[in-house]
């Protein structure tokens, strides 16, 4: 009888790379599309916000779903996603809020069981794996834009969700033929490990809660924004925008590689601080071309911060299962703070006002980490999961 080979594996990446970068475009596609939702049912700032706090809520309820037999999860949950899709196309604006949320939980679902289903199916080889994943979620954000923006230069935002419907539907069969689970094996203990205490989950979660929720800001409003500074189109704005994924793609796929010789603590240090600047920079720069710079180096400086982030926490806790509440924290974090921007934004009656919800979040994110500074036994292993 012949063992295991890397054929299986094979089959298995060929299936997850595309499905986790479709959770990357719908997780991202959304604020490019808002204007011309918000358009077509003449939705205040407020009311828009509340679509996303709507959503990210219900991808923080899909992380905490999210359990064992991780391949009927992912079916289901694409097959989930394709109805949620079709109904954003055929909603009234009373039901749009309920199209959005399912949105959410059929969109989360799938963002954590990949992660835990390439940990569970690739012990030997889980940073790696991990990584390369996380490259094709940041390819699937960046492409985002640029297919709202085209198919925006021509209709609405309708369209496009009939195209992820059908991508929805792709995946939901491919899961279903290709995947499989493989038995869960229990981790070791490690000396250099210990389990994760309440205090550590709550520092971890708050930091993953401010993270996510600046990431999802910027991914819901960035192209509102461009918009209304430039007073531009919504074509326009979704492309303009586009920078900023181009920078948390190319950043999201050095620092695996930077990381093999760097100090991990170091770069999420510098990685906070420059976000934090480039934030401000993004809301005082004059001009449209300066502030593309500022777009793309606010995107450079995001994307390892979270994956370190999870990686420190790794490194401290025996017991993965833990994570699970940091990804629902997180996934927490990114229902709050587009709504809060928003909501301040109503009551401001300037969307700039709101938008220093992003740099407020990178100053309480800076503040703890001095807490998360891990301990000299484990930054090794912090470098080799990173990324």
């Amino acid at each position: 009888m012949r063992p295991l080979t890397s054929q299986p594996e094979w089959c298995a990446l060929i299936v997850l790379h595309p499905a986790f970068a479709l959770t990357g475009i719908v997780q991202a596609i959304g604020g490019s599309l808002l204007p011309s939702i918000a358009i077509r049912f003449r939705l205040a700032d407020r009311e828009s916000g509340l679509l996303f706090l709507l959503y990210f809520a219900g991808a923080s309820l899909g992380a905490i779903l999210c359990r064992r037999n991780y391949v009927r999860i992912l079916t289901l949950s694409f097959l989930m996603m394709t109805g949620c899709c079709l109904g954003i196309t055929l909603a009234t604006r009373p039901l749009l809020p309920i199209a959005f949320f399912l949105l959410g939980i059929s969109n989360g679902i799938p963002m954590s069981a990949v992660n835990l289903f390439a940990g569970q199916s690739f012990a030997d080889r889980c940073a790696p794996m991990l990584t390369f994943l996380n490259f094709s979620w940041s390819a699937g954000a960046f492409v985002a834009p640029l297919i709202a923006a085209r198919i925006l230069a021509h209709t609405n935002y309708r369209p496009v969700y009939l195209l992820l419907a059908a991508m929805a539907a792709t995946a939901s069969l491919a899961c279903a033929l290709f995947l499989r689970d493989r038995p869960v094996t229990p981790r070791s203990p490690s000396p250099t490990t210990h389990d994760a205490t309440t205090s550590i989950i709550l520092l971890f979660g708050l930091a993953a809660f401010l993270q996510v929720g600046i990431e999802n800001t910027v991914v819901t409003w960035l192209a509102s924004y461009l918009q209304r500074m430039a007073v531009t189109s919504p074509v326009f704005a979704a492309a303009s925008s586009s920078l900023y994924f181009a920078g948390f793609l190319g950043s999201r796929g050095a620092s695996a590689v930077v990381l093999l010789s760097a100090n991990a603590s170091r770069i999420l240090r510098t990685a906070v601080l420059t976000a934090l600047s480039a934030a401000l920079l993004l809301f005082v720069l004059p001009t449209p071309t300066s502030r593309n710079i500022a777009m793309l180096v606010l995107g450079a400086a995001l994307a390892p911060i979270y994956p370190l982030l999870i990686a420190t926490f790794f490194a401290r806790a025996r017991h993965s299962s833990d994570a699970r509440w940091i990804l629902a924290t997180a996934g927490l974090g990114g229902s709050v703070l587009p709504w809060l921007t928003g909501w301040v934004s109503s009551h401001a009656g300037n969307l700039r006002i709101g938008m220093f919800t992003i740099p407020v979040a990178l100053a309480l994110l800076a503040s703890l980490l001095p807490a998360m500074r891990p301990r000299e036994s484990n930054s090794q292993r912090i470098e080799a999961t990173a990324g």
